[in-house]
């Protein structure tokens, strides 16, 4: 999707394109995530076991994560043996081959992120069950619907209780090349947190996020920063962690959140369409947990089924999943999450060039639980907001929804409109989530990230 871009409360308009503009390229925004968002930049959380070297040694003894006792099933985590009793020592593994793509050495591979010298294997172990809280009973969003999820992503916690392997990588701000560090699971399946400091050199902002990994198809639909100059720009081509987002955990929960700026924004390797989501004119559910970025009108969706980065615009091949703010340019044209008024926030899908949005007032909700969907067989567009169903549109606006299933994060549907995201987890289905179901999603959600206030 290519529109223009303009940040309120600066006057600065910045033009990425239009209706009427023919001109590539496209400005950078500027000043980052308000500070309304809620992230702490200043370090926490404990001194874990430290960053492996390139040359993938094996740290003498292994270090034992906090939470690294199993619940009930006793699951080790990698790189961990079980003592008697089912106490899980995760140990520090560093894996050889480097990341997805193959080779080492920093080498990029087909569009992906770079490669690294070894991945250090690090973090707790999950236990058994179901509920909506922590712990042994435990129940992920995917859990509590009768179709469960497509795929699904998270920087906090699985998104399901059979999920046990590491919920996001991180890498080096500065050496693209450096051992990455994945961070995996305590026992009540949140991100583990003792390891990330010494990596880091205690300092978040020295660490970028390297790769979100599926929890459903894990491999195939990672998400990795992108590596590409798009028709339209951002210009990503340099490689590396060009366009990856800094380390941020959130201070309201103490668990990392998915913190972008321009141009930052992840795809699949290479912008490969997804494995095992339908998309097209088919069913399709996103849900996104996250926080809206406060006062910025910008474009298009912060998650979603998409076309190719570099394919042909046509109405309805997006259907991205929109929470935003604001309402056209200085010419009239163009800002495809048009929320209707130039002061207010807005939730709902994107569809390439048209959209479907419900207006939820002048005002940002502290956090917000979006659900966005299309059903084939009313044709309808639903869009619900913490739970409350806010639209249902016969028919889209776009007409005919035929999405593609290239999966783009913080970028419309080209990747040109890098769209600032504050995001703890997000979901996909091939059918849609019915009214109940969205409500135990959103009481799971609540229940899990109990210090956040969701109206």
């Amino acid at each position: 999707m290519r529109a223009s871009v303009l940040f309120s409360g600066v006057a600065t308009l910045l033009v990425l394109s239009g209706c009427t503009s023919t001109t590539p390229g496209g400005g950078s925004q500027t000043g980052g995530i308000p500070s309304s968002g809620g992230q702490d930049q200043s370090g926490g959380g404990g001194a874990g076991g430290g960053g492996g070297s390139s040359g993938g040694a094996t740290g003498s003894g292994g270090i034992t994560s906090s939470g690294g006792t199993t619940a009930k099933g006793s699951t080790t985590s990698n790189g961990g043996s079980i003592a008697s009793g089912g106490t899980t020592l995760p140990g520090s593994v560093i894996s050889s081959g480097g990341q997805q793509g193959g080779g080492g050495g920093g080498a990029i591979a087909g569009g992906g992120a770079p490669a690294s010298g070894g991945t250090t294997a690090l973090g707790g172990t999950t236990g058994s069950g179901g509920g909506t809280g922590t712990g042994a009973d435990y129940q992920g969003p995917c859990d509590v619907l009768s179709g469960g999820c497509a795929e699904a992503y998270s920087v906090a916690r699985a998104m399901t209780a059979s999920y046990t392997g590491p919920l996001f990588q991180l890498g080096k701000a500065s050496d693209a090349k450096a051992a990455t560090l994945d961070v995996g699971q305590t026992s009540d399946h949140k991100a583990d947190m003792t390891t990330w400091s010494a990596y880091c050199g205690g300092t978040q902002s020295n660490c970028v996020i390297a790769k979100i990994y599926a929890q459903i198809h894990k491999g195939s639909n990672d998400l990795l920063p992108g590596v590409w100059k798009t028709p339209w720009n951002p210009d990503c081509s340099a490689g590396g962690y060009t366009c990856a987002a800094k380390f941020t955990i959130e201070a309201a929960t103490g668990l990392p959140i998915l913190t972008t700026v321009s141009p930052q924004e992840y795809a699949l390797s290479g912008d490969n369409f997804a494995t095992g989501i339908d998309g097209g004119s088919k069913a399709i559910g996103i849900m996104y947990n996250g926080k809206p970025v406060a006062n910025q009108v910008y474009c298009c969706g912060v998650i979603g089924l998409t076309h190719k980065y570099n394919a042909q615009d046509v109405t309805g091949t997006d259907f991205m999943l929109a929470l935003a703010y604001g309402w056209k340019d200085s010419g009239g044209c163009c800002i495809a999450t048009n929320c209707g008024a130039a002061n207010k926030y807005c939730v709902g899908a994107e569809e390439e060039e048209n959209n479907d949005m419900y207006d939820y007032g002048t005002s940002p909700v502290d956090n917000a639980m979006v659900v966005t969907q299309y059903d084939p067989t009313t044709n309808a567009v639903i869009v619900y907001l913490n739970g409350t169903q806010g639209l249902s549109k016969t028919p889209p606006k776009a007409g005919k929804i035929n999405a593609g299933t290239a999966i783009h994060l913080g970028g419309g549907g080209d990747l040109s409109q890098p769209d600032p995201v504050l995001m703890r987890e997000a979901i996909f289905t091939n059918n849609v989530m019915s009214a109940s179901e969205v409500k135990a999603m959103m009481a799971n959600i609540v229940a899990f990230f109990s210090t956040l206030k969701f109206p």
